[in-house]
């Protein structure tokens, strides 16, 4: 990132600095912390540096003598011996420097596994990211202005080693900036005032705002807590996919309240298996190996150079993407029924042992009488399909039975590597076509085939648990319409032809998936706060008895929720209807509709 913010001036001596002062050489100094932001600040006397992904770092150089500090003051300058050495050819006497210690990966940007591995070693790999100057030449810098600091600091380093890297700053439109860092996978961006001095500890003069990623991940095994009585996990490992296989994805350490924990451990017990389910192998002494059958939603800060996850912290398990289950703990199937024989199980991602499916020729009939509806909800969008065939409905995934002519074909970068095949349709022969494939559900994603990226609608699904009436789940469609009214978004309600409500909120300005599903969250945080006894934002089972689960999961690259005029495969063959505010005012149920009584709104 440039230094394009802050003009240069005529060069400077820390003597001629407003709150520069004479000062001994200082011994190691607490650091200065931002506050962890959602949003950037407002105002034009903010100016924006790159987050990198390292250790944070000081140096302290005193006549030829360099010194370099971890964050809690150890001396760390055997580990940082490279760094050290570059410093010693800076000319000047004294100086004191804040910044982040890091190694660059395979993508060019700073990868914190990499650093690792480099801590000690002489390959020359360690770069340094100075960005604050807190003493030079016998002169206490620290209430001097962030913008002169940094002024001084840039002329320190116009001639440094190439190790010793200036960070620049931008003064623009934060939330701009930080949009800019997430798209090219960096950390996120620190924000300062121009004005602010450098105080240790947490301070509200710097604001940091991290580009959290958040995605669905299979469970491969955990770790058990020593001695727990009740049992509970300690930590999870967890798998992605690549180009068709499992491989180990990271590890979860964080995330779990200790009711959790438990849960989370009876849950996993019927999966255990004495095998790992990884494609390639790894050494996890403390592992318990489980089938991969369930899905945690993980937040996390980026991927190392391995694909391995960084800084991921359990958020909750997504039970509507479950894995069929291995045979020996698979449910048994009522008699004279036929589980899955003849569907590959690489095709499955999710069993619907007791779905009901319409016949081809009804769901022909129903696409001719609805379709010039359905298409301005439907077309033009990824779809996710529930397929019906060989006596089998499941959520589809992997490779695509023969493609109609009329269904069209987008081919996307898988984010665990390689390429996949996504279906679309723009009118009623699609439909149709997407019917001769087996489709029975469609599920579009809440982003256009033109710009699958970015998001152009929220999507909220209010999911009643056991004992809770419909009247409060309309209570609460209502209190999430006024939630986003207030945030300048119009909303629609759309029932599930099952037993919850969607609340649908297009936006203009589209956001990437992931600030998506954060924003998303931040939302109903605001309901689940308000009466925590009456919902909650984990999709543990346990959690929902009396309770709403407000899902904001269904937002995400890839991530879906059943589409409007889709047929549902459930006795009655009930349909996702759009419906109006009056219409839900008035106690329409969520499986009023179904494919031969169709909703009439356009």
């Amino acid at each position: 990132m440039p230094a394009t913010g802050l003009r240069s001036r005529s060069r400077k001596t820390p003597a001629g600095l407003k709150g520069a002062r004479k000062a001994e050489f200082p011994t190691f100094i607490e650091p200065c912390d931002p506050s962890l932001r959602q949003r950037a600040p407002t105002g034009d006397d903010w100016a924006y540096e790159i987050k990198a992904d390292g250790y944070r770092v000081q140096i302290h150089m005193r006549e030829g003598s360099v010194t370099v500090y971890s964050r809690t003051g150890l001396n760390w300058t055997s580990k940082f011996g490279f760094i050290a050495d570059a410093a010693k050819r800076l000319k000047v006497a004294q100086a004191v420097f804040d910044g982040e210690a890091v190694v660059y990966g395979s993508t060019g940007i700073p990868d914190f596994q990499a650093l690792r591995r480099e801590l000690g070693s002489n390959r020359g790999r360690l770069r340094y990211h100075a960005f604050d100057l807190m003493h030079l030449d016998g002169y206490d810098l620290r209430r001097v202005a962030y913008q002169e600091r940094k002024e001084l600091l840039k002329q320190v380093l116009a001639v440094a080693p190439e190790q010793l890297i200036y960070v620049g700053c931008v003064q623009d439109e934060g939330g701009r900036v930080f949009q800019h860092a997430c798209n090219m996978g960096l950390e996120g961006v620190v924000g300062k005032r121009l004005q602010s001095v450098y105080r240790s500890g947490r301070v509200d003069d710097w604001v940091k705002l991290k580009c959290t990623k958040s995605d669905n991940f299979p469970i491969v095994a955990f770790v058990e807590k020593l001695g727990a009585h009740p049992r509970r996990i300690a930590s999870l490992y967890l798998g992605r996919r690549k180009q068709g296989r499992l491989v180990y994805g990271g590890k979860a350490r964080t995330g779990y309240s200790e009711a959790v924990a438990r849960e989370l451990r009876e849950q996993l017990d019927p999966l255990i298996t004495n095998t790992s389910p990884l494609a390639e192998p790894v050494n996890k002494p403390k592992a318990t190996w489980v089938e991969p059958a369930l899905d945690a939603e993980i937040e996390y800060g980026g991927l190392t150079d391995d694909g391995l996850l960084r800084e991921a912290v359990f958020k909750g398990i997504r039970d509507d993407l479950r894995t069929v289950p291995s045979p020996s703990i698979q449910p048994s199937a009522r008699p004279g029924k036929s589980v899955h024989v003849g569907v590959p199980r690489e095709n499955i991602l999710q069993l619907l042992p007791d779905a009901v499916a319409p016949s081809k020729e009804e769901l022909v009939r129903y696409w001719r009488k609805v379709g010039k509806r359905a298409l301005h909800y439907l077309g033009g969008r990824p779809l996710k399909l529930v397929r019906h065939t060989h006596r089998t409905t499941f959520y589809h995934k992997g490779k695509l039975p023969p493609i109609p002519d009329s269904v069209h074909q987008l081919r996307i970068a898988k984010r665990e590597g390689g390429e996949g095949v996504r279906v679309w349709v723009d009118d009623i022969d699609g439909l149709i076509g997407l019917v001769a494939m087996g489709a029975v559900e469609l599920h579009p994603w809440a982003a256009t085939v033109d710009d699958i990226e970015r998001a152009d609608r929220l999507v909220f699904d209010l999911d009643p648990g056991p004992g809770v009436a419909w009247d409060f789940v309309v209570e609460t469609a209502f209190s999430l319409k006024r939630i986003l009214e207030n945030e300048g978004h119009e909303s629609w309600p759309k029932l599930t032809g099952g037993k919850g409500l969607h609340v649908m909120a297009p936006i203009e300005q589209r956001l990437a998936h992931d600030k998506a599903r954060v924003y998303c969250r931040s939302l109903v945080a605001r309901l689940a706060a308000a009466k925590p006894n009456a919902y909650t934002l984990s999709a543990l089972p346990a959690r929902r008895n009396n309770r709403i689960f407000l899902d904001y999961l269904r937002n995400g690259r890839g991530t879906t929720a059943v589409g409007a005029y889709s047929p549902r495969a459930r006795e009655g063959f009930p349909v996702a209807a759009p419906v109006t505010w009056k219409d839900i005012e008035r106690g329409v149920r969520p499986d009023a509709y179904t494919i031969t009584r169709p909703p009439r709104r356009r």
